[in-house]
């Protein structure tokens, strides 16, 4: 016997690729973390505000410049609504009375 002897071949290129494939998944976690790292460890701070060639308008502003506009005369010289009072009829439970007030809680 010898005292000390080689890997077989097979044992080799086994190792061999595992370490391709280790290498290769610690190279893709590299790539994937720096896209989350800040852009400004090297080069330039990106600031997108500076980059803006207008102001955008909010959303009231936007609304008020989208709405419709009234162009025909009917729409110009249209009259408010006017409602009849006596067609609101309330419910009895919103009449007021005048009797005395009456204690809702349970006396013990």
């Amino acid at each position: 016997k010898k005292p000390f002897s080689h890997p077989p071949h097979s044992t080799f290129l086994y190792n061999n690729t595992m370490m391709k494939s280790v290498f290769f998944l610690v190279a893709l976690l590299a790539v994937s973390a720096s896209a989350f790292a800040p852009a400004f460890l090297g080069g330039r701070e990106a600031n997108t505000v500076c980059f803006a060639k207008h102001v955008n308008n909010k959303a009231a502003k936007w609304a008020q410049d989208k709405r419709p506009r009234k162009s025909r005369p009917s729409d110009i010289n249209r009259k408010p609504v006017v409602y009849e009072l006596t067609s609101i009829t309330k419910p009895s439970e919103y009449t007021i009375s005048e009797a005395p007030a009456v204690s809702v809680a349970k006396e013990e």
